[in-house]
């Protein structure tokens, strides 16, 4: 179909907020849609793309697992996925292809996760991920309600950005606690 434009941080932080709403029905529209982020997700190096980073706000987006294996497996669709259960919160790698170059190993996001999603042929299935493959499955989620991966940050949190030296890339710490500032986590919901 097509490769889309990826949404950046911080210019379009708007955009990346706005929460999905859930797809109805799987139709020709929405089958587009999949193949739009298949074909947008190889061209960049990254284990997941939602649907609000190409602008779409519908609950669908990609996860590519075997992270933990160190063998990527072709991306899985995730239709109205739901977390169904979770683990402990524990640190670990997260970055964006929405805020490239930028990355952390301080990310508070559960150790393993259970989750239901349907599937681009409109079956529904649960799975349990942990490890990294939680960490995506759990970012790419969060892409869904419009929380970026800079609100799961832990208090002590470093962030870091590639750049090109000589040598080739390198990864410098920056100053997070200003680059925070760049942003504000989303309103809570006032009703319980």
């Amino acid at each position: 179909m097509a490769v889309k434009r990826i949404l950046r941080f911080p210019d379009e932080e708007a955009r990346l907020r706005k929460p999905s709403e859930n797809v109805k029905k799987i139709n020709s529209k929405i089958r587009t849609l999949v193949q739009d982020l298949k074909d947008t997700l190889a061209t960049y190096p990254g284990a997941g793309l939602a649907a609000p980073q190409i602008g779409v706000h519908q609950r669908v987006a990609l996860v590519r697992l075997g992270q933990n294996e160190g063998a990527l497996q072709p991306p899985l669709t995730l239709i109205n996925p739901e977390i169904l259960s979770e683990g402990p919160l524990s640190k670990g790698f997260d970055g964006c292809l929405s805020l490239p170059k930028i990355a952390t190993w301080d990310s508070l996001r559960p150790s393993w996760l259970r989750f239901r999603a349907m599937g681009e042929d409109g079956e529904t299935f649960e799975m349990r991920v942990e490890g990294i493959n939680a960490i995506v499955v759990h970012h790419e989620i969060d892409h869904l309600d419009g929380i970026f991966f800079l609100d799961r940050l832990s208090e002590d949190a470093k962030l870091f950005i590639a750049i090109e030296t000589q040598d080739g890339e390198k990864m410098v710490e920056l100053d997070s606690l200003a680059f925070r500032g760049l942003t504000s986590p989303p309103a809570k919901d006032s009703n319980p």
